[in-house]
Parts: structure tokens; C-alpha cells; sequence
């Protein structure tokens, strides 16, 4: 039995079991939200780590796509450098093309005057 004295000199014991009691459902209120408390940061945790993970993989999804645009990006420089270098080719064959069409037609006109001086001496030659 505790015994607690009173400034008088009196002892009280039953405040004293009850103050006990009080003191042990503190503690016991305490410990039940302390666990509580833990238990909801544990969640918080596991769902944090859950959410980041998540962000991890579309972050990696998302590297790969960069890669691949990047990829694509070379390709299309590479096809419009490849494209610029044909339409120049191009350019040079029709200017060619040009060139020899009118060297065709140079020369089918001074065969047609020949032939036409020749056709003209054998028609002279010939009266």
C-alpha cells in the first residue's frame, strides 16, 4: 500500500490508487496512439514507396523514349541531308537532260541541212 502524505501530515491512499490508474491509462492511451501513429506512417511509407517506384519506371520509360526520339531526330537530319544531296543530283541530271536535248537538236538540224545540201546536189546533178 503507498502511502501519500497530505501538507497537513494526513495520508491519502485511495487518490493515490486512482491516480494510478489514471497514469496507467495514460500510458496505455499513449502507447495506443503512438502505435496508431507509427502504424499510419508505416502505411504512409509503404504507399509513398510504392508511388515513387511507379515514378522510377515511367521516369525509365520515359529515358527510353528520349533515346529513341533522339534516335529519330539523327535519322530524319541524316534522311534531310541524304534528300538535299538527291534534289541536287536531280538538279545536275535535268540540267544534263537539257544540255543533251539541245545538243540533239543541234545535231538533227545540221543533219537535216546536209541531207537537204545532199538532196539538192543529187537533184541538180541528176536534171
Amino acid at each position: 500500500m503507498n502511502r501519500v502524505w497530505h501538507r497537513e501530515g494526513r495520508m491519502i491512499v485511495g487518490e493515490s490508487q486512482e491516480v494510478r490508474e489514471q497514469v496507467s491509462r495514460w500510458i496505455e492511451d499513449g502507447q495506443n496512439h503512438y502505435l496508431g501513429a507509427v502504424s499510419r506512417v508505416l502505411q504512409d511509407y509503404d504507399r509513398l514507396q510504392g508511388a515513387v517506384e511507379s515514378a522510377e519506371r515511367e521516369n525509365e520509360q520515359l529515358r527510353g523514349l528520349v533515346y529513341e526520339n533522339e534516335k529519330l531526330r539523327n535519322r530524319l537530319e541524316g534522311s534531310e541531308h541524304e534528300s538535299e544531296q538527291l534534289r541536287e543530283e536531280v538538279k545536275q541530271l535535268r540540267a544534263g537532260t537539257e544540255r543533251h536535248l539541245r545538243e540533239r537538236e543541234e545535231i538533227a538540224d545540221a543533219l537535216t541541212r546536209v541531207m537537204n545540201e545532199a538532196i539538192t546536189r543529187l537533184r541538180t546533178q541528176a536534171a
